[in-house]
């Protein structure tokens, strides 16, 4: 199957729909980030982009599908495998704001907004979970 059929049928489980760069994006459903996507598909395999695709398909997230976005969540995967492990992540991970991360990524550093968010997603994903494990702990 080629490439961009498979990435729309991945896109499709998590009930995304990539539309033109050109075209404003209407609903928490559309995406413009195909070549992102396309991109993380070749390099990481299908298991990766869905695992990406899953944990930003959240209802606090489901908006989310920009290419930052999408860029940050599969280097917090690749660079953190272990957290993924750690019990109650996905419970923590929907506990993020990945919109107002972006927003601040964007102000803080607008020449680099990715790199910039995937920095303040770790710092954010670590903060939560250290809260957790004191919490428990107590």
């Amino acid at each position: 199957m080629a490439s961009g059929a498979n990435l729309d049928r991945i896109a499709a489980e998590y009930g995304v729909h990539f539309v033109s760069h050109t075209r404003r994006v209407d609903g928490r459903h559309q995406s413009k980030a195909r070549r992102t996507c396309q991109t993380l598909l070749k390099k990481h395999g299908p298991e990766h982009l869905r695992l990406v695709f899953g944990l930003i398909n959240s209802t606090r997230n489901r908006g989310s599908w920009s290419a930052p976005c999408l860029t940050a969540v599969s280097w917090l995967v690749l660079s953190k495998p272990d957290w993924l492990d750690r019990p109650g992540f996905l419970d923590t991970f929907d506990r993020v704001d990945l919109d107002r991360l972006f927003r601040s990524a964007r102000h803080i550093n607008p020449s680099a907004p990715t790199i910039t968010l995937s920095v303040l997603l770790s710092y954010e994903l670590d903060r939560l979970m250290e809260g957790g494990a004191q919490a428990r702990a107590a």
